[in-house]
């Protein structure tokens, strides 16, 4: 997936990367057949950019990018994903299976090429030091939310999240500015989850909203955005796919709680693990 490679890498790359880049996910279907000369003066940059920004990509020169590019079309020829018609998915029922995997790393590798990595860091600091943090979610949102929760609980730091709709506003209402309160929506439109984080945001905790809608109400209530992009082409991907790019987005923000302090929080992982065993050793006996 070389469109997926160069989003996954799109946050690291230089300004005249990045224009090289967005070229060539614009203009896939001629990035097989051109030079790279002919693709440098496309999209206005030299060379030594382009090679440059593969490299950070983790190909060997335009030789080994475009191979990667050849192989991947076929693939993509002989399995029916994205046929213009329709119908070479249509003839096999198990496209839409693929095609779900496939809708799935194209908004995980969408998520990363939003990630702000400054804001990442700015609310690991932030909830490193809080006293307790509130996480809300409902619907589809749910799973999210109780994840980072639990992970949270498992890095030893102080989190709360509640299945009681009721209960996220009565919490959120009682933080105060040593606190942070997550809200998770996809659609950003979620009564219940927008309510607790105007609620916490009130009670004056740092707010955190993770949506898909950088515009929406939720939004609004924020002190920090990070964006969930979904798709959404048919009934299977409504209810199956939407929450992937949150759970990313989850393991992204846990994996730059862990590189902020190793130390600190293997320890804490560590703990967590042992107790854990102690809990399944006495059940067993």
């Amino acid at each position: 997936m070389w469109k997926l490679n160069i989003k996954l890498y799109y946050p690291s790359l230089s300004k005249g990367q990045k224009i090289a880049a967005d070229y060539m996910l614009e203009h896939e279907e001629d990035v097989g057949s051109i030079t790279i000369r002919e693709c440098a003066a496309r999209a206005n940059v030299g060379q030594p950019t382009i090679l440059r920004m593969l490299e950070c990509c983790g190909y060997h020169g335009w030789t080994e990018f475009q191979q990667q590019v050849w192989k991947e079309n076929g693939k993509k020829e002989e399995s029916g994903l994205h046929a213009p018609d329709g119908t070479a998915g249509r003839r096999k029922k198990e496209s839409v299976v693929l095609q779900t995997i496939y809708d799935d790393m194209q908004m995980i590798s969408d998520m990363a090429k939003l990630l702000d990595m400054d804001q990442i860091r700015q609310v690991v600091k932030i909830i490193k030091k809080a006293k307790l943090i509130d996480v809300y979610g409902t619907d589809n949102s749910a799973n999210a939310a109780a994840e980072l929760s639990g992970r949270f609980l498992h890095l030893g730091l102080t989190s709360r999240n509640y299945s009681d709709l009721f209960f996220q506003k009565i919490s959120a209402g009682h933080l105060d500015k040593k606190d942070v309160a997550i809200g998770f929506s996809i659609s950003g439109e979620t009564t219940a989850v927008i309510d607790a984080l105007s609620a916490a945001k009130k009670s004056g905790a740092v707010t955190i909203a993770v949506t898909g809608d950088e515009m929406s109400s939720l939004a609004k209530d924020a002190d920090y955005i990070f964006l969930t992009p979904t798709i959404q082409l048919n009934k299977v991907s409504k209810w199956i796919s939407t929450r992937i790019s949150q759970i990313a987005f989850v393991d992204a923000l846990c994996a730059a709680l862990m590189e902020s302090d190793m130390e600190r929080f293997s320890k804490q992982l560590t703990k967590s693990t042992k107790e854990f065993e102690e809990d399944i050793s006495e059940r067993a006996r």
